[in-house]
This record gives structure tokens, sequence and C-alpha cells, in this order.
């Protein structure tokens, strides 16, 4: 027999609202661990970036400070030696630094004769900015001391005019520097009769020149022929004796003006 049912078959349950946002809210939690999973990968990745550069900059850093270290070391040693070399040269120009000084001092105080040496000696003497027909008789040192750096000169001349140009001689070398005119008197030779100037100077001395020739350019050229001025020592110019070597003192008559150099002498009129 048929059997009708009249009540209808039984309806399924819908899915309810707080079970879509179950699966929503578990979908977005597998979503971001997914993307913490991927961000933590990322940040490790760049840690250890960070640390291999921060390895090698330390690396770098310590290389560094070993290479400062020593060239530290490197200029404590160079300014020692720099130090040792600077009392070397100062003791061999002080050793050989006077002599040449009384040299170029006789070179100054002698005059020039009438010669082809003497003649070449006089244009470079002008070059120099003397006055080469000066006679270097007319001024004669009485005395010449020196206290550590510096030194005065004690002598006579016979004019106001010989002074200076006695000066400018003494500027024009590595010598002397800071030249001090002192006090210029005029007395009367008790015997003679003549009239002189007695003067007094102050420089400063250096016998670094000894060592260290001038290097200066020269502020003129010389003519065609003439040898061009040079330092104190040197041939063929101002600071060489006349007629002889460099480095050997010129024992002529005409020196005579520094025959009192090394002492207190009395003056002799000329």
């Amino acid at each position: 027999m048929i059997r009708i049912n009249l009540l209808g078959l039984k309806a399924k349950p819908k899915p309810t609202a707080s079970r879509k946002q179950l699966v929503v809210f578990a979908a977005l939690l597998v979503v971001e661990g997914l993307f913490l999973f991927l961000w933590h990968q990322k940040l490790a990745a760049d840690l250890a970036e960070a640390t291999k550069r921060t390895k090698d900059a330390s690396a770098k850093i310590d290389d560094l400070k070993r290479v400062k270290q020593s060239w530290e070391q490197w200029q404590a040693e160079k300014a020692d030696l720099d130090r040792q070399t600077q009392v070397f040269e100062t003791l061999r120009a002080d050793q050989i630094g006077p002599p040449m000084m009384l040299q170029y001092l006789s070179y100054a105080l002698t005059p020039l004769d009438d010669s082809p040496a003497g003649r070449d000696e006089a244009r470079a003497q002008e070059l120099a900015g003397w006055n080469p027909k000066w006679d270097a008789r007319r001024v004669w040192l009485g005395a010449m001391r020196q206290t550590e750096q510096q030194v005065t000169f004690d002598g006579q001349a016979l004019d106001h005019e010989d002074v200076a140009e006695f000066y400018r001689r003494l500027e024009s070398t590595d010598f002397f520097s800071g030249v001090e005119p002192g006090l210029q008197t005029r007395k009367v030779h008790s015997e003679l009769g003549i009239r002189y100037v007695d003067f007094t100077a102050k420089a400063n001395v250096s016998y670094r020149a000894a060592i260290e020739p001038d290097q200066k350019p020269a502020e003129a050229t010389p003519p065609a022929g003439a040898p061009p001025p040079s330092g104190p020592g040197a041939p063929g110019g101002p600071g060489a004796p006349v007629g002889g070597k460099p480095g050997a003192m010129n024992d002529s008559p005409a020196s005579g003006p520094l025959a009192a150099v090394s002492g207190e002498a009395k003056p002799s009129a000329r």
C-alpha cells in the first residue's frame, strides 16, 4: 500500500552567522601566522646580514687600529730621528760655521784688486747690492763678541757712510739677521789727528748658512760673462775670498781689518 507523507521532508539547518565569523577568523589567523612567519624569516636574514657586516667592520677597525699604532710608532721614530739629525746638523754648523763666518767677514772687508777676477767680483758685488767701489780698508773691527745667538761688533770707520756699507754687507748674508745699528760717535785720533767714527752693532747669528747654501733667487740677471752673486763661501761671488779657493782664508795684507776680530784689540788707523 502506498503511503503518502503529508508532513513533507525535514529541512536541513542553515549555517548561522557565528559559524561564518569563526571561519573568517580562522582564515585571518592562518594568513597572519603565514605573514608573521615570512616576516620572521626576513628579520632573521637581515639580522644575519647585519651581524656579518658588524664582524667585517670590527675586523676593519682592528686593522685600522694596528695601522694607526704602526703609523704613530713610525711618527715617533721619525720625530726622534729628526731631532737627532737636527742636533747633528747644529753641531756640524757650530763646528764649521764660525770659520766660514769669519771668512765671510774677511771677504767683506777685503778691497778688490784691479784684475779680471777682481772686476768679475765687482760686478757680482754690484748685483748683490754692494758698492764695489767702496774701499773696505775704511772700516776695521776692534772686537766681536758672541753671547748665545747674538753677536756684538765694536769697530771704527772713517765716516758714517762706511759704517752703513758695512751694515749692508752684514745683512746680505744668512749668517747675520736683524742687524741693529748701535751708537756712532765721532772721535779724533790722538796721535794721527784724523777724525773717525767709533761704532757698535748687534745682530743675530746663525751658522746654518754653513750647511744650508742660500737658495734665494737672484734679484737681477748678471751681464754676459759675469758670475752671478752667490752665498757665503761660494766661488766667484760675494762670500768667496778674492783670488782664493772657497774655504781658504785670504792671507794677503789687504785682509788686515780683520786682524783684531778675535780679541779686544785697539783700533789701528788707516
